[in-house]
Order: structure tokens, then C-alpha cells, then sequence
């Protein structure tokens, strides 16, 4: 009777060390389950009102995941460290003596998602694609490149129309795609690419829908073991409403949109929830020089009319309910932004600074003398002839400061006498509308480079004005000697000459007031420190935090991070006989 009572107690035991081992296997595998959930990192780079599966490098209205991440670049040059080159898909590469060419020397070893081999005939077609389709050329390759041909086995010469001690900052950022692939496609610019073949580190397109996409690894990543994140997840975020309202419930581990008074409404919720505001370009109002009505396109053609727009804002009241204080009001008339400050003539700055203070009087009377006044009496300025003028601001709805500032742009022009409206369209229209010149008035922001030259050739280069180019340039002003300036400062010999071309620069642009900088803005960046480590912020400032589409380092970032590491179970080892 006692050994069986025995063997029953001992078979109690066993059972419930069972049952802890289970429960400890369960506990084990939740972590790893943990760890893989750990590994997918949520990312807004921009808002889409819908989801499509378009993965095409050289369309407009490709998703934000598109570039660095399904196509390396060639050469990813650190803004953070002095515009050093990081070597993606090349190894080197090498300016002629005179500036007349340059070649590029091609890592080996580099494999397509598909398992096929990255070769000098992909970067020889991808050449040739945008000189057979001048639509797909959005960074204005085709303009520097007289010829592309193979060197050796794996180095790649480029040939220039003219010397270009900068090229290489453009040419890499053309999309590398798949001979194999793309040589097959009948129509490259309309093709939505919905199975991508890549070299990035995430190519393979999973689960999407119109609530979004997931983007895992590339199974032949050349870097592979630099890479500890199994996918991308972007969510669809429809405009910065939706946006502010989403990350704070720690949805989001990377992005970059803003956040109005964002210490309350955003970093007091967390303390994971982190940001940085690093100082970006101007956001500026832009006049349509070819506007459908000949009597408005008059009047904006006059640069009095603009100056007096200009005097008529309040720029620090801009910054303060729109942008929540997060920026600094322009007081260059160029638009360059105020990073460049040691760039700009002090006296050029000086003799135009007027026109960018706050002077309703003088606004009135620069508009009196252009006899554009009320002639009936209803309280709103008049063209000349008497017909109504009536301005129409356009934004990319979902753009909160960018929306409310057209608001009060309106408000403060009312109070000289001009009618202005406000009208919100989604982005894809906004950038139909500015390129086809179908609206009289607008807010953009600009990109901006190692130096000032990016911005003045993106805003002023009248070459892309084309429909295939960017925003920046379609108010449609052409300058004959902003273009010649223009392609003088590539070809610049020494920093001297560098200076004095944007001193140039800066001088025509503020003395012809073809914009209205309004204030420089911040770039905006948040990160969520709760699931992913490494991230590049003011103690590890290893390259742009951003993860914006037009910045590239990007790339460099998400190579960098890893998920936190989970605390393991602490379990004491337990030996277990067999029972009787």
C-alpha cells in the first residue's frame, strides 16, 4: 500500500514538472514570437490616400518604400559627415582631370532578389532607359550625359556633355533595375513593377492591401549580415490628422511628419517617444508666371505686385500658429535657406531685406501705383481693367501647416485688400495641377544639399519646368542668366568661385522676388526607442536621420538598427527521472 502510494506521488510530481516545462516551452516560444513581431519596423515616410502596388523607381506616384530600400544606389553621399561617400552597388569612383568624364567601379559579388547576378550590362541599360525615355529622367541625368560605356568587367565610364565637378551626386541617383527584367517591359513609365526585383535589402512585397504593405528581406542581400530587421511595414496614413493621432499610441517606430506642439502631443506620452527637429529649407509662396488669364499673369509678371505681397505677411505669426514655433522666419529674399547664411552677400541681403518685412503701408501703395484697386467699392482690389482678382492658394491636403498657413496667408492678405481662397487637393493632384500650370497660387517646400546650388537649381533651373521634373521650378520663370549662373557652378574651379556664383545667384533671385520665402522650417523626425535600437539622433550622428524618400541615407539608417533585445526567463535547471 505505501509503495503505491509512493509511486502515485512521484507520478504527481513528474506530472507537474511536466506541466512546468510546458508552460516554460510556451513562455520560450512567446518571446520568439516576441523577437519575430520585434523585427517588423513600422515606417511613415509620407501619406498615400490609397495603397497600389506600384514599385516602379522612375514613376512619381511609386510608394515611399520604392528607392534604397528594393533599388541600392550606386553611392550614398553622408550629409553628416562632410557629403562622404558610403559605397553601395559601386566601389569607387573617379573624376577625369578636366571634369569631362567619370567612372565608377561596380562591386562584385552583388545579386539580384531573384538570385541573378548584378552586372556593368544593368547599369549600362538603366543609362540607356532614361536616354530612350526622357519622361522617366526625374533627376535630370540625360542633360550631362553625352555616353555610358563599359571600361572593363566591372567599371563603367560616363562621358559629359560638359565639365561637372559635382556629377557624381546626380548620377547616383538614377534607379538601378534588372536588365533581364526590365528590357521585357513595352511601356517603363506606366508600369507599376508590382513584383520588384531588387538589390536592397527588402524586395519581397507581402500582404498588401489598402491598409498597407508589409516589405521583407531580399533572401540574396549582398549585406545581409548588416541587416537585422525581417520586414518593413508601411501602414496607410492618409494625412497628418490621421498621422498625429496614430503615433501616439506607439503604432509608428519611424517617421518624420509634422507635430504640432509636439513635447505635449507627442514625447509626453512615452518616455520611447523621442524626435529631433534639425534645421531644413524655406517654405515659400509661388505666383503661376503663365496663368491662364492674361491680365493676372500681367500683374504677377510685375515684381512690385510680389514685393507687395510679401510686405503684407507676418511671418513670425506663420511660424508660431502654423508650425507651432518650430522654425525661423525668412529674411532672405533669395529663399536660400538660413543654413547657408555665410553664403549670401551681406549687401545684396541687406538692399532686398525690405521687401521680406511685415509693411502692409507700403504694400498698399506699391499695389495703388499698379492700379490694382477697388474700382466698385466691395472692400477687394481689382485688376486694372476692373475685373475681380482673386487669388487661389493650393495645398497638398493632409498637410496641416502647409494647410493652415494658405489660411491665414488668406487672412493677412484680406487686410490690404486682396481675395484670396484656399484649395486643398491630394498630393498626386497638387503636383498634376503645378506642373500643368492649372492654378494661379502655391506653397512648396525645397530640397536641400551639400550647398546652397541645390536649392537655387531646383527652384529656378528653368530646364525643370519640364512635366517629368519635380514642383520646385514650375512657377514657370525663365532667366536666361539664373540658368547660365546655373551651370557655371558645377564647373566652378575653387571654392572662390563656388561663392561667387551663388553670391550671383542670390542677388538676381531677391532683386526679381520670383518667390515669397515665407520661413525656413525644421525637418521632422520621431523614433520610437521601445522596440528598435541604433537609431542615428544627436549622440550617434552617424549619418541623416530622415526617412523621407529623397534621402537617401535612409538606407544607412535602417542597416543600423536592431530590435531591443528581450530580458530571457530565468528558470532553475531541474533534473527529471522517469517515474516508477
Amino acid at each position: 500500500m505505501f509503495q503505491l502510494s509512493f509511486q502515485l506521488n512521484v507520478r504527481v510530481i513528474f506530472s507537474l514538472l511536466s506541466l512546468l516545462l510546458s508552460i516554460f516551452s510556451n513562455i520560450v516560444l512567446a518571446q520568439e514570437e516576441s523577437v519575430k513581431k520585434n523585427t517588423i519596423l513600422t515606417l511613415v515616410p509620407e501619406y498615400k490616400d490609397q495603397i497600389v502596388a506600384n514599385f516602379n523607381p522612375y514613376s512619381t506616384s511609386s510608394m515611399p518604400t520604392t528607392h534604397e530600400f528594393i533599388f541600392e544606389p550606386l553611392i550614398i553621399f553622408n550629409t553628416r559627415q562632410n557629403n562622404q561617400p558610403e559605397y553601395r552597388l559601386a566601389t569607387n569612383y573617379k573624376l577625369d582631370d578636366d571634369l569631362s568624364g567619370i567612372s565608377f567601379t561596380l562591386r562584385e559579388g552583388v545579386q539580384w532578389s531573384d538570385g541573378k547576378h548584378f552586372t556593368i550590362d544593368d547599369v549600362l541599360f538603366s543609362f540607356s532607359l532614361v536616354k530612350k525615355y526622357p519622361a522617366l529622367d526625374s533627376h535630370g541625368i540625360n542633360k550631362w550625359v553625352k555616353s555610358v560605356k563599359k571600361q572593363s568587367a566591372n567599371e563603367i565610364y560616363i562621358k559629359l556633355n560638359k565639365p561637372n565637378a559635382l556629377i557624381a551626386f546626380t548620377l547616383v541617383l538614377l534607379p538601378i533595375v534588372p536588365q533581364h527584367q526590365w528590357a521585357l517591359i513595352a511601356d517603363p513609365l506606366r508600369y507599376t513593377n508590382p513584383y520588384p526585383i531588387g538589390t536592397g535589402p527588402f524586395t519581397s512585397i507581402e500582404s498588401l492591401n489598402q491598409s498597407g504593405y508589409l516589405q521583407c528581406q531580399n533572401p540574396y542581400y549582398w549585406q545581409a549580415e548588416q541587416r537585422h530587421i525581417d520586414c518593413l511595414r508601411y501602414p496607410k496614413v492618409i494625412n497628418n490628422d490621421d498621422f498625429i493621432s496614430r503615433i501616439m499610441t506607439g503604432e509608428f517606430d519611424w517617421t518624420g511628419s509634422f507635430i504640432p506642439d509636439i513635447e505635449r502631443n507627442y514625447a509626453s506620452f512615452s518616455p520611447h517617444f523621442k524626435y529631433l527637429l534639425p534645421p531644413a529649407s524655406t517654405i515659400s509662396l509661388f505666383f503661376n508666371f503663365k496663368a491662364a488669364d492674361p491680365e493676372l499673369q500681367a500683374l504677377i509678371n510685375r515684381v512690385e505686385f510680389r514685393r507687395a505681397i510679401s510686405m503684407s505677411i507676418r511671418r513670425q505669426f506663420l511660424i508660431d500658429i502654423a508650425a507651432f514655433g518650430q522654425g525661423e522666419v525668412s529674411h532672405l529674399a533669395s529663399g536660400m535657406s538660413q543654413n547657408f547664411e555665410q553664403w549670401e552677400d551681406p549687401l545684396s541681403n541687406e538692399k532686398y531685406q525690405q521687401y521680406m518685412r511685415h509693411n502692409p503701408l507700403q504694400a498698399k501703395e506699391l499695389l495703388d501705383e499698379l492700379h490694382v484697386r477697388d474700382s466698385n467699392n466691395d472692400g477687394w482690389r481689382d485688376l486694372p481693367s476692373g475685373k475681380a482678382l482673386e487669388l487661389t492658394i493650393l495645398t497638398p491636403n493632409g498637410w496641416s501647416d502647409f494647410d493652415t498657413t494658405a489660411l491665414l496667408l488668406a487672412d493677412m492678405l484680406q487686410e490690404v485688400g486682396i481675395k484670396v481662397s484656399t484649395l486643398q487637393v491630394d498630393f498626386r493632384e497638387f503636383n498634376e495641377r503645378i506642373s500643368a500650370g492649372d492654378y494661379t497660387a502655391a506653397l512648396t517646400n525645397y530640397p536641400q544639399g551639400p550647398t546652397p546650388y541645390k536649392y537655387f537649381d531646383a527652384a529656378f533651373n528653368s530646364a525643370y519646368q519640364a512635366p517629368q521634373y519635380p514642383r520646385y521650378a514650375k512657377h514657370f520663370y525663365k532667366d536666361t542668366q539664373i540658368d547660365a549662373l546655373l551651370a557655371q557652378f558645377p564647373i566652378a574651379s575653387t571654392p572662390e568661385k563656388r561663392q561667387a556664383v551663388i553670391h550671383d545667384l542670390s542677388n538676381i533671385v531677391a532683386s526679381k522676388q520670383i518667390t515669397v520665402p515665407l520661413y525656413n522650417t525644421v525637418q521632422f523626425f520621431q523614433y520610437n526607442t521601445q522596440r528598435f535600437t541604433g537609431w542615428f539622433n544627436e549622440n550617434n550622428p552617424k549619418a541623416s536621420p530622415l526617412v523621407w524618400p529623397q534621402a537617401p541615407e535612409r538606407l544607412l539608417h535602417v542597416l543600423a538598427l536592431k530590435p531591443v533585445a528581450l530580458k530571457p526567463v530565468a528558470m532553475k535547471t531541474v533534473d527529471i527521472k522517469a517515474a516508477p
